[in-house]
C-alpha cells in the first residue's frame, strides 16, 4: 500500500509533464515550418544559381544606341529677333523762348516738309528787332552825314593845295585841309561798316523771329507731343528744355537686329532678308541687308545689321520683328552632333567615340550654332564618325560596346 509521501510526489510528476507539454508542441510545430520552409527554398536557389550561370556565360559588352555622323548642309539659315524704327525720326525742339501761342498737329497727325506745326510769342525778339531796325536807319543817316563832310573836306582840299602853290596860304594850314579830309573819308567807311553790322543784326533777329513759326522738317508722322497752348517754352536742346515734338518718317523703316558672333562671317551687305511679325501673319517682307555695323559690340559680342523696307502703312515703329537671312557657305561644312550624344563634362563638351573595335574614346569639342534640333561641331569628331547616343554610366574610357545603330 502506497504511502502519502509516495502518493504527493506521483502527483507532483504528472503536474509538471502536463505544464511541459505545450512547449514541446510549439517547438515540434516550428521545427516541421523549418523543414517545409527549407524544402521549398532549396529549388529555388538553385534555379537562381543556374539563371546566374547561364547569364553569365551569354553576357557580353553593353549594348548601347549609337549613330553616324553626318557633315551639315552648305549655308544655313539665320533667324534673329529684331526692332523696328522710323527711317528718319527726330526730336523738334525751339529755337527762340517765349509762350507756345498755337499748336496746329497732335500725335498721329500726317505732315509735309514745311508745314506750320506751333507758333511760338516771343514779344522780346520782336521788340529788339524793331530797335535794331531803327538803329539801322540812324546808321543810315550818319552815312549820309559822313559823306557830306567828306565832300566839303575834300573840295576844301583841293582849294587850299591851289592856294599854297600860289603862295597865298601857309602849308601848315594846306596839310590841316588835307589831314581833314582823311579823317572825313575814314569817317565814311566807318559809317558804311555800322551799317552793315546794322544789317547783319536785323537780318539775325529776323531769323530769330522765324524761329516763331516751328515746321516739319521732313514728311513723317508726329510720334509725340509735349507742349500745349500757353506753355513756356525755351530754346535749346539741353535735358532741361522740354522736346516740343517727334517726328518720324512712316514711308520706309529701319530694322535692326544684333547677330551673334558665331553667325558674324556670313553676313554681307547686300543680302536678301526676310522681314516679318507676329501681329501681321502671313505677311513675308523682303528687304536688303544695307549696312552693318562691320565690328563686334564688346558688350554683347554681336553685330549690329540695318535692313530698309518699304512700309505700306501696317508696320509701326517700335514694332517687334523676326529677321531670316540666309548665310552663305564659307569654308568647310561643320559636323551636326545630335543634342542627345553631347556630354559635358568639366573637360568641357564631349562625345563618345566608337573606333573600328567599337571601343568608346571621349573626345572634345570645339562646338558652332546650336540648331535645335542639333549642334554644330567646328572641331573633335568628323562625318563618318559613330557616336553614342545618350551613354550611360557603364560607357566609359576604353571599354567595348555593342552599338545599336540608329538612322
Amino acid at each position: 500500500m502506497a504511502t502519502p509521501t509516495m502518493q504527493q510526489g506521483n502527483r507532483t510528476n504528472e503536474t509538471q509533464s502536463t505544464s511541459r507539454g505545450p512547449y514541446i508542441a510549439a517547438a515540434g510545430f516550428f521545427l516541421l515550418l523549418v523543414a517545409i520552409g527549407a524544402i521549398a527554398l532549396i529549388p529555388k536557389l538553385r534555379h537562381r544559381d543556374e539563371l546566374k550561370v547561364a547569364a553569365e556565360g551569354t553576357s557580353g559588352p553593353p549594348l548601347v544606341l549609337a549613330t553616324r555622323l553626318k557633315s551639315a548642309p552648305p549655308g544655313g539659315k539665320l533667324e534673329i529677333p529684331a526692332s523696328v524704327q522710323a527711317f528718319d525720326q527726330t526730336p523738334v525742339f525751339a529755337r527762340t523762348s517765349g509762350y507756345l501761342k498755337a499748336r496746329y498737329v497732335d500725335i498721329g497727325d500726317h505732315v509735309h516738309k514745311g508745314q506750320l506745326l506751333a507758333t511760338i510769342e516771343d514779344p522780346q525778339t520782336d521788340q529788339s528787332l524793331a530797335q535794331a531796325k531803327a538803329t539801322l536807319v540812324q546808321l543810315q543817316a550818319a552815312l549820309v552825314l559822313a559823306q557830306a563832310n567828306a565832300r566839303l573836306s575834300g573840295i576844301q582840299n583841293q582849294r587850299w593845295q591851289s592856294l599854297v602853290k600860289d603862295g597865298v596860304v601857309a602849308q601848315q594850314d594846306a596839310d590841316t585841309k588835307l589831314a581833314q579830309a582823311g579823317v572825313d573819308e575814314a569817317n565814311v567807311a566807318a559809317a558804311k561798316a555800322n551799317i552793315a553790322a546794322g544789317e547783319a543784326n536785323v537780318r539775325s533777329l529776323t531769323e530769330q523771329t522765324g524761329f516763331e513759326r516751328v515746321l516739319a522738317p521732313f514728311d513723317g508722322v508726329i510720334l509725340s507731343r509735349s507742349v500745349d497752348v500757353g506753355s513756356l517754352i525755351s530754346s535749346g536742346s539741353q535735358n532741361s528744355v522740354t522736346q516740343m515734338f517727334t517726328i518720324g518718317e512712316a514711308d520706309k523703316v529701319r530694322v535692326f537686329a544684333s547677330v551673334p558672333q558665331s553667325d558674324s562671317a556670313g553676313v554681307l551687305a547686300g543680302e536678301t532678308a526676310r522681314v516679318t511679325f507676329r501681329e501681321l501673319p502671313g505677311h513675308v517682307y523682303t528687304g536688303t541687308l544695307t549696312r552693318t555695323s562691320q565690328s563686334i559690340d564688346p558688350g554683347t559680342r554681336t553685330l549690329l545689321l540695318e535692313i530698309d523696307l518699304k512700309n505700306d502703312g501696317r508696320i509701326l515703329p517700335g514694332m517687334y520683328a523676326t529677321v531670316e537671312a540666309d548665310i552663305p557657305p564659307g569654308g568647310p561644312a561643320p559636323v551636326m552632333l545630335p543634342q542627345n550624344a553631347l556630354v559635358v563634362r568639366m573637360a568641357g563638351p564631349q562625345a563618345v567615340v566608337l573606333d573600328a573595335n567599337n571601343v568608346a574614346h571621349f573626345r572634345s569639342l570645339v562646338l558652332g550654332r546650336d540648331v535645335g534640333s542639333g549642334t554644330e561641331v567646328l572641331g573633335g569628331v568628323k562625318a563618318g564618325d559613330i557616336v553614342v547616343l545618350s551613354p550611360d554610366d557603364s560607357v566609359t574610357e576604353g571599354v567595348q560596346v555593342k552599338p545599336n545603330i540608329q538612322q
